[in-house]
């Protein structure tokens, strides 16, 4: 979180990130597998927190050129959706959508040098 310069509003939804990776540990009661990694064998088990992604958002009435995406940072998982939850800062919304692009070597929070 202090890497990525996560404001500290943010942070509850890191002990939820938390909570969500926990469950995702090995088990041995199926030989110290991880259960996510059985279901989905070509899905990655976990996201970067706090990384630029970009939520896939088409509206009906748009035309060809028009956006389909909006600028995010990756907050986690959602506990009662199935999906990603992020957040769009520039016009203060939260997203829950499978549908997101992610870019998990990009922080959304760049460090500003002098502060």
């Amino acid at each position: 979180m202090l890497n990525t310069n996560v404001p500290v509003h943010h942070w509850a939804d890191v002990v939820l990130i938390a909570c969500f990776l926990i469950n995702r540990m090995p088990s041995s009661s199926i030989e110290n597998k991880v259960p996510h990694s059985i279901i989905f064998q070509n899905d990655p088990l976990y996201r970067v927190f706090g990384c630029t992604c970009f939520v896939h958002n088409v509206p009906l009435g748009l035309d060809k050129l028009s956006t389909k995406a909006i600028k995010c940072v990756f907050l986690g998982y959602s506990r009662l959706h199935k999906g990603y939850k992020c957040y769009s800062p520039s016009i203060k919304r939260y997203y829950m959508s499978t549908d997101v692009t992610f870019f998990e070597n990009t922080p959304f929070f760049l460090v500003l040098h002098g502060e």
